[in-house]
């Protein structure tokens, strides 16, 4: 035995490596045929841009819900959902010189320039306008710790001993907006009303973190603070075999949609003639490529300045884009079918989603929005009606506080409606509500594509023009743009109920950022009895509002931005629960970073999609 072992041994070592290398192929095959091939489950993303806790609040007391005080609060569809948690919003902010209106160097007395922190500031120095072209600032190196909330709303701070995150304590800006806190408690904590307004967040820096779970500054799409590229997690899913789709009210190059599919240094690039790259809509078409893109931003009339239409203002596309998609709407360099408004929009676009086959290389592109709405889609008011739409949605707040020496200010809302010629307002309105789908109806025909997908998908719906709602102080839009909102999300609830269920699917609501408003014990009370119409249009006073915008509870239009407060999360299903991340921290460039005490952050609704997305396949029993 011994002297054949020794004859053969060559073979045998031979034998032995050949049957080793294949055990191993085999072995790694599964694990690797299934990252290829998707787990078959699906993650859904629903932002509310500007969803804070108040937005929340007014929309469930619009439905007859009480003024709840504590908890996730009832009488909305995504407060249904079984998780819940408050989330961090917070950015990057990176000292550089500070520049006027006219973009030239603030000097101080000794003729030097004045370097301060700025939340918008990347660490290039942005000599180069292309992303991440420009040299890194001197001396820069990223520094977490201490917070720099800084005494302004893009920063500030001048003290160079701070760190590059903005951070947020609680004791100093409130946990909610409802919590009571005495004069005496207050001092104790440091609690300071003005302090949610320093250093806050923008759609942009905040949907990088939810997409890729890297702190960024604001403007910055899909780049980390050297302006490189991140890979999000639609590129994540697609590499994994899944579909993916963003679907948004508001254009579709805006902020929150394109940090999903772009990689850009400022949220401004909306387009560029092809084949050039630094913008979102193009590096969305050509690099990206969600296999459904739906949403705002047709130039028809993307802004009214007068009453005659309709005119093309390419803002959100470029005209030659545009041009090219029109011309080819089946057979373009983009690779798309490509539907844009016209007459029963809603029914064409379902319609043609059942047609699109992702698992063939289908996409589908669809580009909407009213006239005289900067490129959104039809506004409804908090009756359910489409009154405002085709009206301008930032004639509140800034007529209101451009006269400031008025007590109280009085805003000068739009009435004019680019109306073409011929057309009256009851046309006009009949008209944008049958050429725009709403977000509920584009959701649905982005399930209806995706969902075709074996490998499961990644998919983000965002109701953007909340946002715009809270900057104009506006509550009767405000509440219209919930209510849209909500629809989506039921629609999306209801579909999951027929589609695996909670097991097979993951759904997220949240929001980027929050909004600096307050709601008066009365305002339930005044709500029902006048109506938001009255609230928004006709009563000035926060007493007789029952509602205020800002700190000072004195004035109605007294803030027309957003705050770095935490926002509510509302989650359920999937593989991964965001309940294992609360109070944990994050590493950021490199680094440890705190968590806050029964919160999360954004970047964790980052890694709990990661996470559901990348799990082992399940097999059946």
């Amino acid at each position: 035995m011994i002297a054949w072992f020794g004859r053969h041994l060559r073979w045998l070592a031979f034998s032995w490596a050949i049957l080793l290398c294949i055990s191993m192929l085999v072995l790694g095959m599964p694990a690797q045929s299934a990252i290829a091939a998707g787990n078959g489950v699906n993650v859904i993303l629903m932002i509310g841009d500007g969803l804070g806790w108040e937005m929340a609040r007014a929309a469930a007391v619009a439905k007859g819900t009480p003024l709840y005080k504590s908890g996730k609060g009832k009488g909305l569809s995504f407060q249904n959902l079984a998780g819940y948690a408050q989330m961090t919003t917070y950015g990057t902010t990176i000292a550089g010189p500070t520049l006027d209106r006219d973009d030239n160097p603030v000097l101080d007395a000794n003729g030097n320039p004045v370097i301060a922190f700025n939340t918008g500031n990347s660490a290039l120095d942005g000599s180069n306008p292309l992303t991440g072209a420009s040299p890194v600032r001197p001396g820069f190196a990223f520094k977490p710790l201490p917070f720099n909330p800084g005494t302004r709303s893009n920063g500030g701070s001048t003290d160079l001993s701070l760190g590059n995150l903005v951070g947020y304590e609680p004791q100093k800006g409130g946990s909610n907006p409802w919590t009571p806190l005495s004069p005496a408690q207050a001092a104790a904590s440091g609690y300071d009303k003005e302090y949610i307004k320093y250093s806050v967040p923008d759609s942009a820096n905040t949907a990088t973190s939810l997409y890729t779970g890297v702190k960024t500054y604001n403007n910055a799409l899909g780049v980390d603070i050297f302006e490189k590229s991140l890979t999000t997690i639609l590129q994540t899913a697609a590499k994994l075999g899944k579909a993916t789709g963003v679907v948004t009210s508001v254009p579709i190059t805006h902020a929150t949609p394109g940090a999903a599919i772009s990689s850009v240094n400022r949220r401004s690039k909306y387009d560029s003639e092809a084949p050039v790259l630094d913008s979102i809509l193009q590096d969305a078409l050509l690099e990206f490529k969600p296999t459904v893109l739906l949403g705002g931003g047709h130039p028809m009339d993307f802004q009214n300045t007068t009453n005659v239409g309709p005119v093309f203002d390419y803002t959100y596309i470029e005209q030659a884009t545009y041009d090219t998609l029109k011309a080819n709407p089946t057979n373009n360099r983009y690779g798309y079918t490509f539907l844009e408004r016209g007459p029963d929009a809603a029914a064409k676009l379902l319609d043609t989603a059942k047609s699109i086959e992702p698992e063939s290389g289908d996409r589908l592109l669809g580009l909407y929005g009213a006239r005289g709405q900067n490129g959104n889609l039809p506004r409804s008011s908090a009756n359910g009606d489409y009154r405002t739409t085709g009206l301008d949605n930032f004639s509140l707040f800034s007529s209101a506080t451009a006269t400031a020496n008025l007590t109280p200010g009085i805003p000068q809302p739009d009435t004019i409606r680019p109306l073409a010629p011929g057309e009256t307002d009851a046309q006009f309105i009949a008209r944008e509500v049958d050429e725009n789908p709403t977000l509920a109806d584009l959701t649905t025909a982005a399930l209806e594509v995706v969902s075709k997908d074996k490998d499961g998908f990644w998919m983000m719906v965002e109701g953007g023009d909340i946002d715009w709602a809270a900057h104009d102080n506006n509550i009767d839009n405000l509440i219209g743009t919930m209510n849209s909102f909500d629809k989506a999300v039921q629609t999306t609830i209801d579909w999951i109920g027929k589609n695996g269920g909670w097991r097979k699917n993951l759904l997220i609501v949240s929001a980027d950022h929050d909004h600096y408003l307050t709601l008066n014990d009365n305002f339930p009370e005044l709500l029902k009895a006048q109506g938001a119409d009255a609230l928004t249009f006709t009563n000035h006073t926060p007493v007789n509002a029952g509602h205020f915008w800002g700190s000072d509870p004195n004035v109605k239009y007294g803030w027309g931005s957003h705050t770095n407060r935490m926002v509510p999360v509302y989650y359920q299903g999937g593989t991964s629960t965001l309940t294992q991340f609360i109070g944990k921290g994050f590493k950021s460039y490199g680094f440890d970073v705190p968590g806050v005490p029964g919160a999360v952050d954004q970047v964790h609704i980052y890694q709990v999609m990661l996470n559901t997305l990348t799990a082992p396949v399940r097999r059946s029993n």
